[in-house]
């Protein structure tokens, strides 16, 4: 009788820890949604930022004004505006797929196309025009790279405590079965 209780005792306990251990993984992964949705909601804010200045130059959606060849800014500006499409692109996908590691990846590659092509944009000599990024888009620009990188540092802490949650022993036999796998960072 009490080797049958004891069975029955450890059952419970096991089933109770593996509830316990379900909700604690999507707690944490729902947080990372979260956290995902902050970082596209100021992803955004890329777009609203240069979306008054590419009328100014002569760019509009979804044309490309010059060559790659060519020096000309528009040019720039176009580069600018397609890496953002990309990014917003990319992170729509990377929502789809909640904390996939390849949508994440190319997620980051998009977020860093973006910085490569403003820091070009806004490394572009001056003419006699003035400097080819107005003052107030590099403040507002700079303003939403600050609340992106913060962001994404928040998501990454999130990821980072999910994939310990699921890398630790007792819980690595279990999360396959139940369907934890791996998120990717930004």
């Amino acid at each position: 009788m009490s080797g049958s209780f004891l069975l029955w005792g450890l059952l419970a306990l096991a089933v109770f820890w593996c509830v316990g251990l379900y909700n604690r993984l999507m707690r944490i992964r729902a947080r990372g949604l979260d956290a995902l949705g902050s970082v596209e909601k100021h992803i955004k804010a890329y777009g609203a930022c240069i979306q008054p200045h590419l009328v100014g130059v002569g760019v509009h959606s979804g044309s490309v004004t010059a060559t790659e060849g060519d020096t000309q800014l528009p040019f720039a500006w176009s580069q600018l505006q397609l890496a953002v499409e990309s990014l917003e692109a990319a992170c729509k996908a990377a929502r789809n797929t909640p904390l996939a590691i390849g949508p994440m990846e190319a997620f980051t590659q998009c977020l860093d196309a973006v910085e490569q092509k403003w820091a070009a944009l806004r490394n572009a000599p001056a003419d006699l025009a003035g400097s080819a990024v107005p003052g107030n888009l590099m403040v507002e620009w700079e303003e939403a790279t600050h609340k992106v990188q913060s962001a994404r540092g928040g998501y990454n802490q999130i990821v980072a405590r999910y994939n310990e949650a699921i890398g630790q022993f007792p819980a690595r036999i279990i999360v396959g079965t139940m369907g934890f796998k791996p998120a990717g960072t930004l």
